[in-house]
């Protein structure tokens, strides 16, 4: 884009100084360096804030992956707050603390005029558009998701998809805070709030940061009910993605996707899960839908299907209409990971790390490699306080298992002949999650040291499929 456009925007918007900026960046792409320092100075801290910022040099190119992405979804009407989502966005990041120049992508800075240019057109004089009507629009609603903060990550992709998904019936999105651990993302019950995008009282939209570093702030309370709220949508989410991992299970052994949860919830040996728990039922159609149109998951781990069926059900009663995009947070496959350095057992969802316990194993006898849970058993041999405990989970075709333990002081040591040995309450909330077919990999060096597991009353609520027990077999798995 030529600079004509960021030019004729300064002239009549003159104190912009992110206007300035821009320009400024423009002529110094084309060599013009005394036109470039003239426009820098005009710009001020913008310039000073920007030059030092320590984003990454891709985030430009993000911006205008937004950018398009918002200008293919939004119709008029929404030019204005595209602009305003660039400009936080930017301004987010003026905030965060010194380092190098990142440099800049001169597409991005098309983009961003562009948008800019759309201030011209009065909201006003749009057909149709009666700020009094898209008021009543608003809704007593609220609206969730979750980004990661930390190891230079500040959520701002959360941010931005919260301030571009949020509409005239949306009156408040709520960003939660994931932490940051290497590679992984932790989800955890009670995660903070970080960010809060909310219509307000002239219909337009407003941001705030709930991270006193990062707004360099003072910033409001969260108010008790966004809290509640918040941890009511956790516990959702964790419901939501055990009964997607099940029902991609149903389909891969049966061809077919199951027609109720009650499939999924049968007596041994067809327990694929072994507990059901609040909201599932309600939220079955959603995702059988979901996953029958391919839309679940971005990973290896979901089940393959061809897009059938009619639209995602709409309306009041969507099952994720309280979730940011209208679809689970957590979308990919559960899996469990057990690194035997660190005698860490987690359920992942992609990267995000849902749970990560301590467990016992046998050093060297417990075996590497990939696995399946294949059975899934409630008190193995007929005992909940035996050498297997209450609840056991087979290996594949494998006399090794998951289970529970009479020697929980072994929990964190390598005492067992090769299985993996938890404590009750960790090897039953585990159970509880991961249906059969769950994926297993056993190895090194996988996991971080951070702990995730909830208190007591923070645990995961289920209710318990009956006759799980397997009066039929006697199980020798290498305790």
């Amino acid at each position: 884009m030529q600079n004509t456009h960021l030019r004729t925007y300064v002239k009549k918007h003159p104190d912009n100084k992110m206007a300035w900026y821009l320009l400024g960046k423009e002529y110094l792409g084309e060599g013009q360096e005394a036109k470039a320092n003239y426009c820098f100075q005009q710009a001020g801290e913008v310039y000073e804030a920007f030059e030092r910022s320590k984003a990454p040099a891709d985030i430009w190119v993000d911006y205008q992956e937004k950018l398009v992405e918002m200008a293919e979804q939004k119709e008029k009407k929404h030019r204005v707050r595209k602009m305003w989502l660039t400009l936080l966005m930017l301004l987010v990041l003026a905030g965060l603390p010194p380092a190098d120049a990142p440099g800049f992508n001169r597409d991005a800075a098309e983009a961003l005029a562009s948008a800019l240019e759309s201030t011209d057109d009065s909201m006003d004089n749009e057909s149709g558009n009666n700020p009094k009507e898209d008021l009543a629009l608003v809704a007593n609603s609220n609206v969730f998701t979750a980004g990661a903060f930390g190891g230079g990550n500040q959520g701002e992709a959360a941010l931005a998809a919260a301030w571009s998904g949020s509409g005239a019936k949306v009156q408040t999105s709520a960003v939660l805070g994931m932490q940051v651990a290497g590679n992984w993302t932790l989800w955890k019950r009670n995660m903070a709030v970080k960010y809060i995008v909310q219509t307000n009282s002239s219909g337009k939209l407003t941001a705030q940061s709930y991270d006193a570093k990062q707004c360099n702030c003072e910033p409001p309370e969260v108010s008790p009910e966004i809290k509640r709220l918040a941890q009511a949508w956790t516990v959702k989410q964790e419901s939501a993605a055990a009964l997607s991992s099940a029902m991609i299970t149903y389909k891969k052994r049966n061809g077919n996707w199951p027609k109720s949860v009650a499939q999924l919830a049968q007596p041994f040996p067809n327990n694929i899960l072994g507990e059901t728990a609040p909201g599932m039922t309600g939220m079955f159609p959603a995702l059988l839908a979901m996953h029958q149109q391919g839309q679940m998951g971005k990973g290896k781990n979901t089940a393959e299907g061809r897009p059938e069926g009619s639209d995602l059900p709409q309306g009041k009663n969507a099952a994720f209409m309280d979730t940011l995009g209208g679809k689970p947070f957590l979308q990919d496959r559960l899996e469990i990971i057990v690194d035997k350095s660190r005698h860490k057992l987690a359920l992942i969802s992609g990267d995000t790390i849902i749970r990560n316990y301590e467990v016992g194993l046998g050093g060297d006898r417990t075996p590497e490699g990939s696995f399946v849970i294949s059975d899934k058993v409630v008190n193995p041999n007929g005992r909940s306080n035996g050498e297997f405990g209450s609840r056991g989970m087979q290996l594949s075709d494998t006399n090794y298992a998951i289970h529970g333990t009479n020697e929980p002081n072994s929990i964190g040591l390598d005492e067992s002949l090769g299985c993996v040995r938890m404590s009750t309450e960790d090897v039953e909330e585990l159970f509880a999650l991961a249906p059969q077919g769950t994926p297993v990999r056993i190895g090194k060096d996988l996991l971080p040291e951070t702990a995730m597991v909830p208190e007591a009353k923070d645990r995961y609520r289920y209710t318990l499929v009956p006759k799980q027990n397997n009066p039929n077999k006697t199980y020798h798995w290498l305790n």
